[in-house]
């Protein structure tokens, strides 16, 4: 509806002759038939005496068509994102490092309950081959650090030349040279057992805290630290 039309509608449905509606308005009868037939415009201060005669607001008077609508707020939508389906089948790579865990405990398990304890030291090699080859997909860092370990115990081998195979027996070695000066693979060997298992300490703490932060991912994947 034209601003004509609302004027003309609104003031018949008030019950209002075109005199009344001039006297309150304080113009002329012809004025208000003029802006009836649309051939002339109200005011701005006429238009908003108009609204508030006719309980309208000025937009509701002056806006042609339908009043639009206020936009509706918009609704929270949930986003479902597809995550790439993780293999919950271990790894080739992987199975093999749970092997070599697995024969690395039997075998410290033997030397503990039987009367060979070296086999507790043979346990160490694929118990530390075996972790980082568990951790074989996103920790590469920490498989080049196991590997370098892995051939230092390879390189200084105890059972070929005389070194420690970590803290307790570098400690022993050490004492053992302090004892006998003249020997110095016992400094040698005291001092690669020590600096080996601090190193071995150090990267076990570190898998460790790998292991929980990929188990924390995959329990909890849209937390984050």
């Amino acid at each position: 509806m034209t601003l004509s039309e609302k004027l003309l509608a609104l003031r018949t449905e008030k019950g209002l002759s075109q005199e009344d509606l001039a006297e309150k308005l304080e113009v002329s009868r012809q004025s208000v038939s003029k802006w009836e037939t649309a051939q002339s415009t109200p005011d701005l201060d006429k238009i908003i005496r108009l609204a508030d005669l006719f309980g309208v607001t000025v937009d509701e008077l002056v806006r042609e068509g339908e009043r639009p609508q206020p936009p509706e707020p918009p609704q929270p939508q949930v986003v479902y994102v597809e995550r790439e389906q993780e293999k919950q089948n271990l790894t080739a790579v992987q199975i093999f490092g749970v092997i070599l865990e697995v024969i690395g405990a039997a075998l410290a398990i033997i030397g503990l309950i039987g009367e060979d304890r070296l086999l507790i030291y043979d346990a160490l090699p694929p118990v530390i081959l075996g972790l980082p080859l568990l951790l074989a997909k996103e920790r590469s860092w920490l498989i080049l650090c196991w590997v370098l370990m892995i051939l230092s115990f390879i390189i200084f081998n105890p059972y070929t030349i005389q070194t420690a195979w970590w803290i307790p027996d570098g400690l022993i070695y050490l004492r053992r040279y302090l004892r006998n000066p003249e020997y110095s693979t016992y400094l040698f060997g005291g001092v690669v057992g020590i600096i080996r298992g601090l190193l071995v300490l150090g990267l076990l703490v570190f898998t460790g805290r790998a292991c929980g932060r990929a188990w924390r991912e995959k329990r909890f994947p849209d937390q984050k630290d």
